[in-house]
């Protein structure tokens, strides 16, 4: 009797070991697969693990970067680290591999944002610029939102973040219902929350290649901030917000967009205006260019504001290019060694997205009139 009692016992401070774990760490708003595979199962499918999403944008099949360099993905790309595990052991980026001490110091203990930010570097540079998020502001952590499958994998083995199913949190799992305004009742069924939301997306511009090979130093020119570029995600045909990054590898230039979800949420979105009839758009319609980025003599600038992604992106798109004329091994960089190159990307490449359509932008081309 004693040993039925104590297996019941056991049970139930298990369960509720588990239900505390999940208040914890966050579910993002739908249950976890993992009490039925283990978490050491799961993590070896996982992004975290596999580190496939580089492989993929970098791979010539897709259309990426080994297109221009015709070598495999460079040993550094593939077992990055920044410097240290959880508990502060320095990597040796020789034998690295991705495992649990990465991010937790003891099995299963508490993972701060902290730890999250030093390899999502992008959310750290928001933090950086000084950007605010309606989230943060209420008091949550990366975890609020995210499911334990987002970090530790469910089992599936995804070739990048933005395939369906790799990350499940939505903002629709809190946000149930809109609010009865003009905006939603318009935009609901073909415009994401990210389009109107998103304060700026965040990136790095122009990275140099030759840098990371020959030194395994991260050269990027600069950083590119307060734009926002729109495009439609593939899998929905909904507009969402976009990224740019750029690269530089021996004189030749890729330009690769993608769906991109920043972290500098605000409650009230951008203002009709914003996106209708800007001056992004009047600028398309008049020259059938979109000046994305220039070289203004000393550094590479970009536009501000809402960039719609036209059909014919490829050619309207006005993306200038710079070459550091530094020590490619040395650790820092001298600005003034950057120096212009060139004018359009020799390659260009679109994944998990679709521009706008042309019906899209004519409707963009129309200005705003408040009714």
């Amino acid at each position: 009797m004693k040993s039925v009692r104590r297996f019941v016992l056991t049970s139930f401070t298990l369960a509720l070991v588990a239900a505390a774990v999940l208040i914890l760490y966050g579910c993002g708003g739908e249950a976890t697969k993992q009490t039925t595979l283990s978490i050491e199962e799961a993590f070896r499918t996982s992004l975290h693990a596999t580190r496939m999403g580089k492989l993929t944008w970098y791979s010539k099949a897709n259309g990426g970067l080994e297109t221009l360099t015709n070598m495999p993905l460079p040993e550094g790309c593939a077992r990055c680290h920044p410097g240290t595990k959880a508990d502060g052991t320095p990597i040796d980026s020789a034998t690295y591999q991705p495992g649990c001490d990465d991010c937790h110091t003891s099995p299963g203990s508490p993972v701060s944002d902290q730890i999250c930010l030093k390899c999502h570097g992008r959310q750290a540079r928001e933090l950086a610029l000084g950007y605010s998020d309606v989230h943060r502001a209420k008091g949550f952590r990366c975890m609020s939102c995210h499911t334990l499958e987002d970090v530790h994998g469910d089992g599936k083995q995804y070739v990048s973040w933005l395939d369906e199913g790799a990350v499940k949190v939505k903002c629709e799992h809190c946000h149930r219902s809109l609010a009865d305004n003009r905006a939603h009742n318009i935009h609901k069924d073909d415009v994401d929350c990210l389009a109107c939301h998103t304060q700026s997306v965040v990136s790095c511009y122009n990275c140099h290649v030759q840098s990371e090979i020959q030194g395994k130093v991260k050269r990027p020119h600069t950083v590119l901030k307060d734009w926002v570029l729109l495009l439609r995600r593939k899998s929905t045909g909904k507009v969402t917000t976009g990224n740019l990054m750029t690269a530089n590898y021996n004189d030749k230039t890729i330009a690769v967009l993608a769906p991109y979800r920043a972290h500098n949420i605000v409650k009230n979105a951008r203002k009709c205006e914003d996106c209708h009839d800007n001056a992004v758009i009047r600028e398309y319609n008049q020259t059938g260019k979109i000046t994305v980025t220039r070289w203004d003599g000393s550094k590479i600038v970009n536009t501000k504001g809402v960039i719609p992604v036209p059909p014919d992106w490829q050619t309207a798109f006005q993306v200038d290019f710079v070459d550091y004329t530094g020590d490619p091994t040395s650790p820092t960089t001298d600005p003034t060694k950057w120096v212009f190159l060139e004018s359009g990307a020799d390659l260009k490449q679109m994944m998990y997205a679709e521009p706008l359509t042309t019906g899209q932008l004519q409707k963009l081309s129309q200005p705003y009139t408040s009714p």
